[in-house]
């Protein structure tokens, strides 16, 4: 990557939002365009995504069920477990960045396309995506740590900690992904950068950005709700549909600052 690319994603990083807000696009905006990008393409983004849960699923059961004799042991394992699959899941969160990043640019995309953080030079991206599963780890430990010795604890007492340390594990894990949300996108579009200077640009590029695309997010709370009732059918659609506004998101972020 030529060095006037890494300046001109270094300079971009430090700006700040300027004081109109009103600049930037509403989530009502963002999600419309996110409608728009999938009008006449939900087959394969939607199968993408499918492929997606359906390999985080499988990667959430092998570490809630890897368990030995030893606490200690258990522990010791699911620990490495958890980063090895998690950074195997960022990684294909990668391959959904482009999907999505591609389809709001109108251009073709593959179901191989998911597996593309995992093709030609995938250092940067396993330096990254190992980076933020340790960083998590710091909040899901906790919870590892009380799967793991469950059994010698009052029921009652597992039961109350079991909530608390997932609520407190789905939040930390929630905060660095939006502290750090930017950096499968830019991965694809500065593959050449380092992991340091891609992930401390996406750092920077969501300061006063954070709560916006939390509120986003947020906003798609009671669709979530109506995946469940539909027993998980509509979450895939649900999920594209995320996908597609965080893209926007990022479009809308990178042309503005």
């Amino acid at each position: 990557m030529p060095e006037s690319n890494e300046k001109q994603l270094r300079s971009a990083s430090v700006r700040r939002s300027p004081r109109g807000r009103s600049v930037f696009k509403s989530n009502k905006r963002l999600k419309s365009e996110a409608r728009a990008s999938l009008l006449g393409n939900l087959t394969r983004p939607v199968f993408s995504v499918f492929l997606y849960t359906l390999s985080t699923a499988v990667l959430a059961e092998l570490i809630a069920n890897f368990r030995t004799e030893s606490a200690l042991l258990s522990l010791l394992f699911s620990v490495i477990v958890y980063v090895v699959l998690g950074t195997c899941s960022k990684m294909l969160r990668i391959g959904l960045s482009s999907i999505f990043l591609r389809l709001h640019f109108r251009r073709d995309v593959k179901i191989s396309d998911l597996f593309c953080a995992f093709s030609g030079k995938s250092d940067t991206a396993v330096q990254c995506c190992a980076f933020l599963s340790l960083i998590e780890l710091l909040f899901v430990f906790p919870l590892l740590a009380l799967l793991s010795a469950g059994s010698a604890l009052n029921r009652t007492v597992y039961v109350i900690l079991l909530i608390l340390f997932s609520l407190a594990a789905f939040f930390g894990v929630l905060s660095v992904r939006i502290r750090y949300a930017p950096h499968s996108y830019l991965l694809l579009d500065f593959p050449g950068l380092p992991a340091g200077t891609l992930l401390r640009g996406s750092a920077r590029m969501m300061q006063g950005h954070r709560m916006r695309l939390f509120r986003l997010y947020l906003s798609f709370l009671p669709l979530y709700v109506l995946g469940v009732l539909s027993f998980g059918v509509a979450r895939l659609w649900v999920n594209s549909y995320t996908h597609s506004a965080e893209a926007a998101f990022y479009r809308d972020l990178t042309a503005k600052i």
